[in-house]
C-alpha cells in the first residue's frame, strides 16, 4: 500500500491494491493515521467557563480577584504540550468611573503572562483607563488570548482575575457599568475563560 511520504507516511489504498487485501489494508491505514495524527500534533482538550451573573467587589489599589464561575481545573495529557487560554470580561467598570479595570489569568493563584513589575504600575495582561472623563456608564472590555506551558501532568486551576487600576481602593463591578439603572443604555454582559491543550 503506497503512503503520502515524509514527514507523515499515511498510506491510502491506490488502484493497484488488491480488492481482496482491503480489509487487511483498511485496518492499517485507520492505525497508520491514528498513529500519524498523533505525530503531526492537534487539539487535545477544550474547556471553558461563562460568567452570566454580576459581581460588586471591594478591591484595594493595583488588588484582584477571582471573578465569579471563571475557574477551569485542567491536568495536561502530557507535559510537552500548551495551552491556548482566552479570556474576557464583556463589561467590568469601578466606582471612579473611569472604567480602569485590568484582567489576568492564575494558574493555582499566580497571576501569569502580566506585564513586567515596574514601580507602583499594575501588572495586568490587558486593561487600562477607558477615558479621561468621568461617566458612571463607562466600561472596560479587556480580552486576552496566549500560549501558556505549565510543563507538568499535575492538575492545574486556572482563574479569570479583574485587577482595580486605580491609585484607591474601589469598589469593581463585572457584567455591568457602575450606574446599573433600568435602561438600555445600561450593559449587562458575560465573561468568559477558554483553555484549548494542543499537541506540539
Amino acid at each position: 500500500m503506497p503512503d503520502t511520504g515524509a514527514p507523515w507516511n499515511i498510506p491510502y489504498v491506490a488502484g493497484t491494491d488488491l480488492v481482496a487485501d482491503w480489509p487487511t489494508d483498511n485496518q492499517a491505514q485507520a492505525e497508520a493515521i491514528a498513529d500519524a495524527l498523533d505525530v503531526a500534533g492537534g487539539l487535545v482538550a477544550v474547556k471553558h467557563a461563562v460568567f452570566a451573573g454580576t459581581q460588586t467587589n471591594s478591591t484595594a489599589s493595583g488588588g484582584e480577584f477571582a471573578v465569579t464561575d471563571l475557574s477551569i481545573a485542567h491536568t495536561m495529557a502530557d507535559a510537552a504540550n500548551k495551552l491556548i487560554v482566552s479570556a474576557y470580561l464583556g463589561a467590568a467598570s469601578n466606582q471612579a468611573d473611569y472604567g480602569n479595570v485590568g484582567l489576568a489569568v492564575a494558574d493555582d493563584g499566580t497571576l501569569i503572562n502580566i506585564g513586567t513589575t515596574a514601580g507602583n504600575r499594575a501588572s495586568v495582561t490587558a486593561g487600562g483607563w477607558v477615558t479621561g472623563a468621568t461617566d458612571n456608564r463607562i466600561v472596560t472590555m479587556p480580552s486576552v488570548t496566549f500560549v501558556y506551558e505549565p510543563g507538568d501532568t499535575a492538575e492545574h486551576t486556572y482563574t479569570v482575575r479583574a485587577i482595580n487600576i486605580d491609585n484607591s481602593t474601589q469598589i469593581v463591578y463585572v457584567n455591568r457599568s457602575r450606574d446599573d439603572s433600568d435602561s438600555a443604555s445600561r450593559p449587562r454582559a458575560t465573561s468568559g475563560l477558554v483553555i484549548q491543550e494542543v499537541r506540539v
